[in-house]
């Protein structure tokens, strides 16, 4: 029997997809720097609200909300607006990633700032998404657990948990993560093993050129494609050739296929 699959909105990636992501299920998307994983994020939840009428939940560990809006803008999507309609929500924990814990502690005595601890990102998750109504939610991203929680086996209990709570509170998520290097050839991580899809985004050279490519390495309950697939970033957000080869001759600069 085929799952219930929640559409992306975005162009090429859902008939990549097979469809879209299948609902209720948390997937991975993994990638290195500059592949465009926070767009994905954002057009999942942007378009959700848009285009399909299901609220969304953004958490940023790592970018502020400010800054991410300011770029999605740059891009044609406007989150203010949806955030002020009641369409989503973006809670925004980004500040203590780049703080030693005693400069923090220190910081918020004046600024009055919350502290934000790993394990309080499970409490934020289940009251945002009840009180928003939420049936979309990204997480980005997972690896700025590594600045906050320094032991390793505490680290993979956080994100386990983290998965449960996502998986249990039903919504369709995507948590994000950094990938060990940009080529096809990488390292698995922990979080791929926990996820019920895992996403790919990746630059490539291809004859001199650098060449984004996005493949599904996993989708539990959905039919996709398996091979590898250019995109362009550009106005608009991410943009997917569905029928092209990355490995054919390709110019992902042009204005077409």
């Amino acid at each position: 029997m085929t799952e219930e699959l929640a559409k992306t909105g975005i162009e090429g990636l859902d008939e990549v997809l097979g469809g879209g992501i299948p609902r209720g299920r948390c997937i991975l998307v993994v990638g290195g720097p500059g592949t465009g994983k926070t767009i994905l994020g954002a057009q999942f939840i942007y378009n959700g609200a848009k285009k399909y009428g299901e609220k969304g939940l953004i958490v940023t560990l790592e970018e502020g909300a400010p800054i991410l809006k300011a770029d999605l803008r740059k891009l044609g999507f406007d989150l203010d607006e949806l955030e002020n309609e009641g369409l989503i929500k973006i809670v925004d924990h980004s500040v203590v990633n780049y703080l030693p814990s005693e400069k923090f502690r220190e910081l918020v005595k004046f600024m009055d700032m919350p502290v934000f601890k790993a394990a309080s990102l499970l409490e934020t998750l289940k009251n945002t998404i009840k009180s928003l109504g939420a049936s979309r939610v990204v997480i980005d991203s997972i690896s700025a657990l590594t600045f906050q929680v320094a032991d390793p086996v505490e680290r993979r209990l956080h994100t386990m948990l983290i998965f449960k709570t996502l998986l249990d509170s039903g919504c369709t998520s995507i948590v994000i993560s950094e990938a060990k290097t940009s080529q096809l050839e990488r390292e698995f991580i922990f979080e791929e093993y926990l996820a019920d899809g895992v996403i790919v985004l990746q630059n490539i050279y291809q004859e001199g050129n650098l060449v984004k490519c996005v493949y599904v390495e996993k989708m539990r309950g959905a039919s996709h494609d398996t091979q590898p697939r250019p995109y362009r970033i550009d106005y608009g957000g991410i943009m997917v050739f569905p029928k092209e080869r990355v490995f054919a001759s390709f110019n992902p600069f042009s204005g077409g296929v």
